[in-house]
Parts: structure tokens; C-alpha cells; sequence
């Protein structure tokens, strides 16, 4: 994939990475599925998933929704596929990519999921480009969610070729401590969603930002 920046990249493609496939899903992002739950107007919404993780998000809510969603781990997407889930379209794609302009230049969504929006961005410059990509595809009156502890990460990815007895050798994402300013303010997102008119609000467990 392709960025802005000059930052080192690892290259996340030339592998099958195992990440969240097999994994309980966050606390954080089932904040986000009680809060849609509770809502009970989810319904024939175009809803973009960044990080699928096991697709439990998906198979809450891809029967009367159409979902694309998007990881940069291979297992996570042959995971998705084998649910046979419909109205679920699935993607290999990092946010903070050309790629992932290039994506959303062509597609508006309703609704947009992110538990954790700048966590593991490699720079500034990366992050603001991502966020200017992601506000411009929300669809008039969509919403962007995100978690408020998922805004308090500050998270790096680094490949691991590892072993179990059931799957032997494999290669797998592990989460290490990354940059301090990969934290994200309330005061920096509200500055952000200012410039491009969008309204923030935020509670005790999430961040709404409304178009």
C-alpha cells in the first residue's frame, strides 16, 4: 500500500496474519453494538467497519444493512468470508492509505464504526489525512462512532512469526506500546470535526460525530 508520508511501514500483505479473528470481541466495540441495538433504526444503512476483528459487528447487523469492512489482517478476512453472511463486503485495507482514499473518493456511508481512530497512526500528517478521507465520505445526516477508551490507545502492530500446538507455526500481529501522541484529545477531534462541519458529542463510553 501506498501513503503520504515517509514513515517506515511494515510491509502487512505479504503474509496471512492471524489478529483478532478468533477472539472475544472488545468491550469497546460492544459499547458501540448496544448503543446501535438500543437505536433500533439500523436498518438499510450503508455502513463502512474499520477493523473487523471476528465480524461479530457484521453479523449483528449485515441482515438488514449492507457492511463493508475493512482489516489489514488476511485470517480476519478469510474468517469474514467463511460466515457466508450477506450484504458484507470485505476489504484488505489500511486506513491510513492512498488505497483507502481512493476507496472512499467512490463510496458515502451512513454510518461509520471505528473503536480506535488514531491509535496506531505512524505520524500526524498520516492521521489528519485519514480523518479528512473519513469525514468527507459520510453521507448528509451520517454518523461516525468511535470509543472513548479506544481514543486513550496508543498502540503499535508488530509482526511475530509464532507457534501453538494447534496451529503450529503461524504468523500473527501482536499489540505493542506505541506513540504517547497517538492519543487522542477531545479538544484535538472537536477541532477536527469543526473544520469540516461536523458535530461532536461525547458521553462516558463513546464519541458521536454527525454530519
Amino acid at each position: 500500500m501506498n501513503y503520504i508520508c515517509n514513515c517506515k511501514k511494515t510491509n502487512l500483505n505479504d503474509k496471512p496474519y492471524t489478529y483478532w479473528e478468533d477472539r472475544d470481541i472488545t468491550t469497546d466495540e460492544l459499547d458501540i453494538i448496544n448503543f446501535l441495538d438500543k437505536k433500533k433504526d439500523i436498518t438499510s444503512k450503508s455502513i463502512l467497519h474499520i477493523g473487523i476483528g471476528n465480524s461479530y459487528f457484521a453479523k449483528k447487523f449485515s441482515f438488514n444493512n449492507n457492511i463493508t469492512g475493512i482489516t489489514i489482517s488476511q485470517k480476519e478476512i478469510a474468517k469474514a468470508e467463511s460466515l457466508n453472511l450477506l450484504n458484507y463486503q470485505l476489504l484488505l485495507l489500511d486506513k491510513y492509505s492512498i488505497e483507502f482514499k481512493n476507496f472512499l473518493n467512490k463510496n458515502k456511508f451512513d454510518l461509520i464504526v471505528d473503536t480506535n481512530l488514531k491509535s496506531y497512526s505512524c505520524c500526524l500528517k498520516t492521521f489528519e489525512f485519514m480523518i479528512h478521507n473519513i469525514f468527507k465520505s459520510i453521507k448528509p445526516k451520517g454518523m461516525l462512532i468511535t470509543s472513548v477508551n479506544g481514543m486513550k490507545w496508543f498502540k503499535d502492530l508488530k509482526p511475530k512469526l509464532s507457534f501453538s500446538f494447534r496451529k503450529f507455526f503461524f504468523y500473527k500481529l501482536k499489540e505493542i506500546s506505541g506513540n504517547k501522541h497517538n492519543i487522542l484529545m477531545p479538544d484535538e477531534l472537536k477541532n477536527l470535526s469543526k473544520k469540516y462541519n461536523i458535530k461532536m458529542s461525547i458521553d462516558d463510553k463513546l464519541c458521536y460525530l454527525k454530519k
